[in-house]
């Protein structure tokens, strides 16, 4: 039996861990939602970022390092920032 030492990772955890770490939540959800989405909230302001139904969530995953010239998917880019990756992520609340 091979045993993975793989951790397992949360959808889009990154994103999630600057939220949580300021105090708001970020949580997905099928209901009411054509495809589902993500909704945010952070210090009483709120963001829902819904999914396009390929494999994509543009808002969030134009935040990362494309791994390829041309990204389509979520698995196109890297786990890595680019540059103002907090402050584009915040800027989504209203």
């Amino acid at each position: 039996m091979t045993m993975s030492t793989e951790k397992k990772s949360r959808a889009y955890g990154k994103l999630r861990d600057i939220i949580e770490r300021r105090g708001g939540s970020m949580v997905y959800r099928r209901q009411g939602y054509r495809y589902g989405a993500w909704e945010i909230s952070l210090d009483g302001k709120r963001a829902v970022v819904e999914a396009m139904g390929a494999r994509t969530f543009p808002a969030f995953d134009r935040l990362f390092v494309p791994k390829v010239e041309n990204p389509k998917t979520w698995d196109d880019y890297s786990d890595k920032f680019i540059p103002d990756a907090e402050q584009q992520l915040l800027a989504l609340l209203v």
